[in-house]
């Protein structure tokens, strides 16, 4: 009877999961936040002001997955003629950071044109690094971050069969200790980040990484990411993952939009039944 009442859910729920996408079959990534580069600033600015200026949610265009701010609609249309030209080097992550391995958020009102790409660095009270970029020269800095990040931007889309994006970042950020030490989603640091079976996760701090670190299995999202309603019915479904149960010391995640609480439709099915299903058919994707 409950096997009955969870195919008729996921009728609809699949339905549902298609009209967000705009599509006749579930997506396997549904946007669910607005991705803004360079923080809001214009990309147009560096280049043909010469100077960092925030843009306004007027006037925007997307590109490659990211929504950049502009000043005018003329900056707007400059960009859309040649974004490729206007996209910041090393996909707006701190230039310097690249070159040391790693992706560290910048200070969108330090940056430098180099080869005709706008770089951006980290300044604050402790630190600039486009000072120490610059002790050490464009050129050899420049071919330490170009190597970095050709490494980078190498898909990771479903490596090793897991709901991972092209950049391989779990959990969309989150944090995957913090579900467990917190009981809640957090946003992780990419200043705090472990590469674990070709997923990348971002921690809070790293007390978060030592302990991910010491036992990464405890804190792995089970089924690989997916829902894990959805794999119970033997089907890859993205989640919102901040919708989360944690079971026998597992993190299970599930799909929840407004039309979509596969989390309750688990509540009220046997649990016991759900994960046995669920650890079956995971076991033959993975295969």
């Amino acid at each position: 009877m409950f096997r009955q009442f969870i195919k008729a859910n996921f009728i609809a729920l699949s339905i549902a999961t298609a009209a967000i996408a705009g599509q006749d079959h579930p997506a396997a990534e549904p946007a669910l936040t607005l991705r803004v580069g360079l923080q809001g600033y214009s990309p147009v600015s560096y280049l043909d002001n010469h100077k960092a200026e925030p843009g306004s949610p007027r006037f925007t265009a997307e590109h490659n997955g990211i929504t950049y701010f502009f000043t005018t609609n003329a900056q707007r249309q400059q960009f859309v003629s040649n974004p490729d030209k206007y996209e910041p080097a090393y996909g707006g992550y701190c230039a310097y950071g690249c070159a040391v391995n790693g992706l560290f958020t910048p200070n969108p009102k330090s940056f430098k044109i180099i080869d005709g790409k706008v770089n951006l660095f980290i300044k604050n009270d402790q630190v600039d690094t486009l000072q120490l970029w610059e002790k050490e020269g464009d050129s050899a800095m420049k071919k330490k971050a170009d190597g970095f990040w050709a490494k980078q931007t190498q898909s990771r889309a479903y490596l090793n069969a897991q709901n991972l994006p092209t950049t391989g970042v779990g959990l969309e950020g989150y944090s995957p200790v913090s579900y467990f030490t917190v009981g809640k989603a957090e946003k992780g640091d990419p200043q705090f980040q472990v590469e674990h079976d070709g997923a990348i996760y971002y921690f809070t701090s790293q007390a978060q990484v030592d302990r991910f670190k010491s036992n990464p299995a405890k804190y792995v999202p089970a089924y690989g990411g997916w829902c894990a309603l959805g794999m119970a019915i033997e089907d890859k479904l993205p989640v919102d993952p901040t919708s989360f149960k944690i079971v026998d010391d597992r993190l299970m995640l599930f799909l929840q939009n407004q039309n979509v609480d596969a989390l309750k439709l688990w509540n009220d099915g046997n649990e016991r039944d759900l994960i046995k299903k669920a650890d079956a058919h995971w076991k033959k994707v993975t295969q």
